[in-house]
């Protein structure tokens, strides 16, 4: 069954305003010939700086070409003394060790045992005290001082020079210290 009511017109459908009637024919060219809006063209602006930049870029890069250096650069490799100072800084820890064995060794009745122990803790510091100074002899002054950027190395050469001076100190008396091994 048709039910004989009538729904509204939805939103969006054909259905707009009354529609013409069949009596009066439309003509295709009153309305008029459909034309898509004109495109606009770029800014004059943006073409303008768009050619200045491209010009820009061809003309360094044709400058940096002209102007290249023919001679090849020298690199300079530095050394890396980290690993260096480092095992320096090993040697300064055992050499503390040494002169602290050395020093409880000093009331010791062995005394060819701390005569040893004393010129092994002796030769140690020296040694030790000798690498720091070749590491550092590269950026030492004319008159053999470090430079302010170098001078936390005065620390060590602080700590051997004590550990030196403490080896002094307790050196075995009556010569015995020159014996051979």
């Amino acid at each position: 069954m048709v039910s004989a009511r009538r729904r509204p017109p939805r939103a969006g459908s054909g259905n707009r305003g009354p529609r013409p009637s069949g009596d009066v024919p439309q003509d295709a060219d009153s309305r008029g010939q459909y034309r898509p809006p004109r495109k606009k063209g770029a800014n004059p602006i943006v073409v303008i700086v768009t050619l200045v930049l491209l010009v820009g870029t061809g003309v360094f890069f044709v400058y940096s070409l002209v102007n290249r250096p023919t001679e090849p650069k020298t690199v300079v490799v530095e050394t890396n003394t980290n690993e260096e100072y480092n095992a320096i800084k090993r040697r300064i820890l055992k050499c503390k060790t040494m002169v602290r064995e050395v020093v409880r060794l000093r009331s010791d009745e062995d005394t060819q045992r701390f005569s040893r122990k004393w010129l092994a803790a002796n030769d140690y510091t020296g040694a030790t005290f000798d690498q720091l100074r070749a590491m550092l002899q590269d950026v030492r002054k004319p008159d053999g001082t470090l430079p302010q950027e170098f001078s936390g190395y005065n620390s060590d050469f602080g700590e051997l020079q004590t550990l030196t001076n403490d080896l002094i100190h307790v050196a075995p008396l009556g010569g015995d210290w020159d014996i051979d091994e």
